[in-house]
């Protein structure tokens, strides 16, 4: 009887659980459900870019010249690369072309979006035609400037000349001295709408009470520009200028569909240094060279990752002690040093010319005595306001016509006869309208139908995949409780921004060895493994904006951790599901490098390598890329018009949060 006493089967029971305890406190309260969650991400993430990376990291340091890695060389490959001025040329294009780019951006986005800002109506319709040239596939924003820009068929040359600018035909991206500036025209004119669309979810989280305050102080425009608007977009400005950063130096489509790397290697980039030696068989080489970049990009992904993770995932970042005597703080120091300095620099003449300039105004209003009454007052600030307005008006109409003049081109362009196109007849309006180019498109000399059957069937499944994972593996991240979130959050945001063109090589040797190159299966499971990152990194945002108390509610009335999930949480992140699945969408439909690599049949390729593949050296079908341009871009213009405010509300979810 004593055996089975009430006291010994509790002490049976405790011993039982006590396993189960220990682990709990171990590995954290929530360990199961947590693994169970992020199992798939982990899988997907551990085999398409983990392994890629250190297989990438190990074949730096041999000579490989195929699919099978080569001898161990150490250093050598690096010591050579650095001894090779053509790789850093290759480097201080890509910096120079990044840091012009990103500072045009932030400046004319933030000019843009405190003008959008200041409108009440139809500021919704100038933001959506503002975003256009944002959800453009990048090979149709390519080719688009490619055709507009070309010396002898382009519209860009003939117009100048009209306006009485230049005599004589320009080669924007045939001259070594035109081409990088060229370039980085594209990439602003494509880069403004983000820029703006953040800028403007940032001004409208600013508190409105700060600006009459100040105003009632006395504080001029600038002032409260200076100290309100500014201070209250910091976080919304570093997340979108080293994104931007991080984009801008990784990128490769762009400027390799728009010059190769020329002329004159002008516009080789590091990216396209990279790939041209894996090309050669230099494998190792172009490793060593993606790696190299590696430590710029890692010190980048900590500062956002300081700063973003900490937001999303709920979790309070380092004091500023913390922050000062962490190793990052004691590497970055000479840094921020710098950053204060210029920063003390700017306020210091910033003061002189304010006193100045208020000195000069006194000086005026002495002169000219103004009456101060109510009425006169109240005129006066009409006025300002109409002039205001007035100015706003004309920058927006110009940056419209900036934004939205390479459409009209590519439309026009694909209505015209191949007569009228070589001899510059109605250059601004199809004389006769006519569907040649569309008829000669879809017939039997292209595979267009072919391309875009694939590019929909990728499409359709890649999002899918990467919806249902992230899903699951933010909400682990988030919202449970086990040991190693913290550090899978991290490796997932540096999975996020980890270069394509580093892991493009090692993949291929992969998938060729396992049989996927070549197959629409090999893209989906790429497609899916790299948009997982992004989509994740969106949904932890969603999640951490999510009141605790639901699920609590939940576990209190007998539900388990995965009830909860799929009745309570996953409903509340309806619109963010959606959003994931449309950026899905755009980016499998777009992707350029990947299916470049990995695709060499006509029949798989997709459209955005097809469309590239119809450009053969100087032989430039404007008509037919037009008229693809044009079936490429309508379908995303259509699902970007459907899902507008899922699509927005997805990109500032995670930008917005934490810049109060």
């Amino acid at each position: 009887m004593e055996l089975t006493s009430p006291r010994t089967a509790i002490e049976r029971q405790t011993i039982a659980e006590k396993p189960a305890r220990q682990l709990r406190h171990i590995l954290g309260p929530d360990w199961k459900e947590g693994y169970l969650f992020i199992f798939p991400a982990l899988l997907m993430l551990g085999t398409i870019i983990a392994y890629p990376f250190l297989r990438a990291f190990y074949t730096g340091f041999t000579r490989t010249t195929s699919l099978d890695i080569g001898p161990w060389v150490g250093l050598l490959n690096y010591q050579n690369l650095y001894k090779d001025p053509f790789f850093w040329d290759s480097v201080r294009i890509s910096l120079t072309y990044t840091l012009s780019a990103v500072i045009l951006k932030f400046i004319v986005g933030m000019i843009a979006a405190l003008l959008l800002n200041r409108m009440n109506r139809f500021a919704t319709i100038f933001t959506a035609m503002v975003m256009l040239p944002w959800i453009m596939p990048e090979v149709v924003r390519s080719i688009t400037w490619k055709g507009l820009l070309d010396p002898i068929y382009g519209l860009i040359n003939p117009l100048l000349k009209d306006l009485g600018l230049i005599t004589t035909s320009i080669p924007f991206f045939g001259t070594p001295e035109l081409a990088l500036p060229s370039v980085i025209l594209v990439n602003l004119w494509a880069g403004i709408p983000f820029f703006t669309l953040l800028l403007v979810a940032g001004l409208k989280a600013i508190d409105k009470e700060q600006y009459e305050a100040a105003s009632i102080d006395g504080a001029s425009g600038w002032r409260q520009f200076l100290h309100i608007t500014l201070p209250g977009l910091q976080y919304v400005i570093l997340v979108e200028t080293l994104l931007s950063f991080i984009w801008t130096f990784n990128g490769f489509t762009q400027v390799f569909l728009l010059t190769g790397g020329g002329p004159l290697g002008s516009t080789k980039m590091y990216t396209i240094f990279a790939i041209e030696a894996a090309r050669s068989f230099r494998i190792g080489t172009a490793v060593a060279a993606a790696m190299s970049m590696v430590p710029l990009l890692l010190v980048l992904i900590i500062i956002l990752g300081r700063n973003v993770l900490a937001t999303q995932t709920g979790r309070s970042g380092q004091s500023a002690a913390e922050q000062n005597t962490s190793i990052f703080g004691i590497l970055s120091w000479p840094f921020r040093m710098v950053i204060g300095v210029f920063g003390s620099i700017f306020w210091l003449v910033n003061d002189v010319i304010e006193r100045i300039l208020d000195a000069i105004g006194s000086a005026i209003r002495s002169a000219r005595p103004v009456a101060y009454d109510a009425q006169s007052s109240a005129r006066r600030a009409k006025a300002a306001r109409t002039r205001v307005n007035i100015f706003a008006a004309i920058v927006l109409g110009l940056l419209l016509l900036f934004e939205l003049f390479p459409f009209y081109f590519v439309f026009i362009t694909s209505f015209k006869e191949e007569a009228q196109i070589v001899s510059f007849q109605s250059l601004y309006i199809p004389e006769p309208w006519t569907l040649a180019q569309y008829e000669k498109l879809l017939g039997p000399t292209r595979n267009f139908l072919a391309w875009m059957r694939n590019s929909v069937i990728i499409s359709l499944v890649t999002p899918l995949v990467s919806t249902v994972v992230a899903s699951l593996a933010a909400y682990s991240l988030v919202r449970l409780n086990w040991k190693g979130n913290r550090f899978f959050s991290s490796a997932v945001f540096a999975a996020y921004l980890m270069p394509g063109v580093l892991l493009v090589i090692s993949i291929y040797q992969i998938f060729a060895k396992i049989g996927l190159t070549n197959s629409l299966l090999g893209l989906m499971i790429a497609y899916s493994t790299f948009a997982l990152p992004f989509a994740i990194w969106l949904m932890m945002g969603y999640y951490a904006s999510i009141p605790r108390e639901l699920e609590e509610a939940g576990l209190i009335d007998g539900c388990n951790r995965f009830q909860v999930f799929w009745r309570i949480v996953l409903p509340l992140t309806k619109p963010a599901l959606m959003a994931i699945f449309l950026f899905g969408v755009t980016n499998a439909w777009h992707e350029y490098l990947f299916a470049y690599i990995l695709i060499s049949k006509q029949s798989l390729m997709t459209l955005p390598v097809g469309l590239g593949m119809m450009i053969i050296g100087d032989v430039q079908p404007w008509g037919e890329l037009t008229a693809a341009s044009l079936f490429m871009a309508v379908p995303v213009f259509i699902l970007y018009s459907v899902g507008q405010r899922f699509m927005v509300a997805g990109l500032t979810a995670g930008a917005v949060k934490g810049g109060g």
